[in-house]
């Protein structure tokens, strides 16, 4: 008895974490999903793909897949993009799907400032496969047993789809940048049940970042840098921001960033969430990153959360940006 109520409970508790958005922490390598207006912020044309495993190893695991390619269209100085998202859940089932196109234009401020505003559009498809959960009806409390069979209207409405609407702007200058992005600006109802209401509320973004050469004997002045990074967001009641360093020699990279809760919903409940080291390697035309979010809970069973990037970059182009704003 005690086990089904964990599962009714899971259930219930994934509804909420569905209604949010995933997150990378490695926002700077997927840079379309976090703002649309890094569109062909390269300079030339790149695609790229990334894997984030939540909760490792656990029954609840979280999988999410994500794929992007973009580009800058010279003749009309804007960028284009195109994405999927997809996110699958171990115990329900459950699926998400989002596909987006972006667009961005790109202004000349001054000497030294670029502004890129952005918008983009999508369509989303979420479903469960419930086939793996123990609903309410299906237990019987006087006897302790489980029926095979539900009632529950949830699964004769398991799907849904909506229209999704994000816009965007971005900064740049040759060793700073700052952006902000917002997502859902529709605000669909993603309820399963007919006549609820469960808006896949906005998600804010506020991203930035900062390099300084490395200059002294020990670093190569050429390949050696240390970038500071941060991002902030927010959707409904929950936050999260991220801040840390990296630091590259040549081709090689590692940091750290920390995962932090600025407004808790619960007042006990811990600020600093997980600590996030870093490693990076590029070679020929391709950038690889791997971090892992370890947990800082008073749980020992909560899981960690792996995550892998790799980016493509065509660098045919006189347009290409600096070696900053390749990176982020």
């Amino acid at each position: 008895m005690f086990k089904n109520t964990v599962l009714l409970l899971v259930l219930f508790v994934s509804c909420r974490i569905f209604a949010q958005d995933p997150v990378f922490t490695q926002f700077y390598a997927v840079p379309t999903y976090t703002n649309p207006a890094f569109s062909g912020s390269e300079g030339n044309t790149r695609i790229g793909i990334a894997y984030r495993s939540q909760w490792m190893g656990s029954n609840y695991n979280l999988s999410t897949f994500y794929a992007s390619a973009d580009t800058f269209l010279e003749l009309i100085n804007s960028g284009i993009g195109i994405s999927i998202l997809n996110q699958n859940e171990a115990l329900t089932n459950y699926n998400y799907t989002l596909i987006n196109a972006s667009y961005s234009f790109h202004i000349k401020m001054t000497e030294t400032w670029t502004f890129f505003p952005g918008i983009g559009f999508g369509y989303g498809f979420k479903q469960y496969n419930l086939q793996n959960v123990i609903l309410g009806d299906q237990i019987d409390i006087n006897t302790g047993t489980i029926l095979s069979g539900s009632g529950d209207p949830i699964l004769y409405n398991d799907g849904i789809n909506f229209f999704d609407v994000s816009v965007g702007g971005v900064f740049y200058s040759e060793n700073a940048w700052f952006g902000i992005g917002l997502k859902h600006l529709t605000e669909p109802n993603i309820a399963f049940s007919e006549g609820e209401e469960l808006p896949l509320e906005m998600f804010l973004s506020v991203h930035g970042g900062y390099k300084w050469n490395l200059n002294s004997g020990f670093f190569n002045p050429e390949g050696s840098f240390l970038f500071l990074t941060a991002n902030y967001m927010k959707q409904g009641v929950y936050n999260r921001f991220d801040i840390g360093a990296e630091l590259e020699i040549s081709k090689f990279s590692f940091g750290v960033l920390t995962s932090t809760v600025v407004q808790k919903i619960i007042p006990e409940a811990q600020t600093l969430v997980t600590i996030n080291p870093i490693i990076g390697l590029e070679f020929e035309k391709f950038r690889l990153g791997l971090s892992y979010d370890v947990p800082i809970s008073d749980y020992s069973t909560i899981k960690g959360t792996g995550e892998i990037t790799l980016q493509y970059f065509f660098r045919n182009s006189r347009l290409r940006r600096s070696r900053w704003q390749q990176k982020h």
